[in-house]
């Protein structure tokens, strides 16, 4: 379950969030963060977008399995008609080059934002999905690094959360560049944000 607060319109002038993109560029707030998506008061720490080796990695199993179809459709001592084969073949390809593609306009599309306040991930291709939580309501948060994700020097940083009736959930930024350091900076905010609470600020 996610925690979500009503977002208000927001200037986003002379703003600056460290926006990574495919050239490592700093992007401002207003061309990384959509306006209303902050509160007033609201100062954007952190917003990110996943490494390119998303791309990759979120395909992986689709593109594998593309070429190994295209494998099979090369072996000469397969028993089908060489038509089947020319079909079978493009079939794998049209599979790898599709969840590619696919994968691109995931990246495109997602985007993950630490305030002072919240963490937020944007993502969705037709229609925008946005979770948001409060930072003195993430009870922990950790990361993860699966064997693809070592071999390309990313990781996946999840952060489990607290709803006002005890259940709680889970989410994460996937496949980003230099987690350890996203991770320090996430504790870091979330520490800062739990002693203001508990101190009634």
């Amino acid at each position: 379950m996610t925690v979500t607060e009503k977002p208000q319109t927001r200037p986003a002038r002379d703003l600056v969030a460290h926006a990574e993109g495919r050239s490592g560029a700093v992007l401002t707030l207003q061309q990384a963060i959509p306006a209303h998506l902050l509160d007033g008061g609201e100062i954007v720490h952190l917003a990110i977008k996943p490494s390119p080796w998303f791309v990759l990695l979120v395909s992986l199993r689709w593109v594998l399995v593309g070429i190994a179809i295209m494998a099979l459709s090369m072996m000469e001592d397969l028993p089908i008609p060489f038509t089947s084969k020319w079909y079978l073949y493009h079939l794998g390809l049209w599979m790898a080059v599709g969840r590619l593609a696919w994968g691109m306009l995931e990246w495109v599309s997602r985007l993950y934002v630490l305030t002072n306040r919240r963490v937020m991930r944007i993502r969705g291709v037709f229609s925008v999905e946005v979770f948001t939580c409060s930072l003195d309501r993430i009870q922990n948060t950790y990361i993860t690094l699966s064997v693809s994700e070592r071999l390309t020097r990313t990781g996946t940083v999840t952060f489990q959360t607290a709803a006002a009736g005890g259940a709680g959930g889970a989410a994460s930024w996937r496949v980003i560049s230099r987690p350890l350091e996203v991770h320090e900076q996430l504790r870091e905010a979330v520490r800062r944000a739990q002693n203001r609470g508990n101190h009634g600020l």
